[in-house]
């Protein structure tokens, strides 16, 4: 590891030690900084292809950095919402694998999503499968994520789904409009 010389492979407390300096000493990428702080956030869903988008209930999202390097989030319905949820993401810049890395997961449907891409703003997940998304039964899609710049105080984040079988055409599944508290 860069600026661990003369640490032995048998020390494993040193390395530990030398990594965890290294990493923390490195910058964090402009836009994971941006992110922290407390958000306002308007929710639509698309339930398929061509369809019309779905207002889903405000939230909030409180966004932190941890460890110098992790943006934690948590968000959840606004207060007095009808319906209560909890949506819990992290991301961050591995400076090993030199990807950013976001994994979310949603009580609406928990499911882990684990998205990872070269650049901040667009990055490729896997599969899963949904029990049902609009008017398709236990469909699998591949998904993907785009993360907005932020501009005067407003990122939108879109989530994208391309269904495995039938109309495999991507669509937006999910846009989060974030507005920065003050």
């Amino acid at each position: 590891m860069r600026g661990c010389k003369g640490v032995g492979v048998f020390s494993v407390a040193a390395w530990i030690g030398c990594a965890t300096a290294v990493s923390q000493s490195q910058e964090i990428p402009a836009l994971v900084q941006q992110m922290g702080g407390s958000w306002s956030v308007s929710e639509r869903m698309w339930p398929g292809s061509g369809s019309a988008p779905i207002a889903l209930p405000a939230a909030t999202a409180e966004r932190h950095l941890v460890a110098a390097s992790l943006l934690q989030e948590t968000m959840e319905a606004a207060p007095g919402s009808r319906q209560q949820f909890t949506r819990v993401a992290s991301f961050e810049y591995n400076s090993v694998s030199k990807q950013y890395e976001y994994v979310s997961w949603d009580s609406r449907a928990p499911q882990m999503m684990v998205e990872k891409g070269r650049t901040a703003l667009t990055l490729s997940g896997g599969r899963f499968v949904a029990p049902q998304w609009g008017s398709m039964k236990n469909v699998a899609f591949r998904y993907r994520l785009e993360v907005g710049r932020i501009q005067n105080g407003r990122q939108t984040v879109r989530l994208y789904f391309t269904p495995l079988s039938g109309d495999t055409r991507e669509f937006r599944a999910f846009e989060y409009v974030y507005r920065k508290e003050p």
